[in-house]
């Protein structure tokens, strides 16, 4: 990769590191793809279904917590 910029690199790549941890859950008989939060809870990130009808449940939208 190649970036040209005159803002400084440790700005730029300030919590590139920092990984997410991803977890496949099955949520209501969908395979979503979560992260943790520290209160316990899962935030989606992705929805992984081939139903189109899926996408339009905000139970799965991406941001939405799932409590444990």
């Amino acid at each position: 990769m190649l970036l040209w910029s005159i803002i400084p690199e440790e700005i730029v790549f300030n919590g590139f590191e920092q990984a997410q941890e991803y977890e496949s859950f099955q949520y209501l008989g969908r395979d979503v793809l979560v992260t943790k939060e520290k209160n316990g809870e899962r935030k989606i990130v992705r929805l992984l279904s081939s139903n189109p009808k899926d996408y339009c449940d905000r139970r799965f939208s991406p941001g939405a917590t799932i409590k444990m």
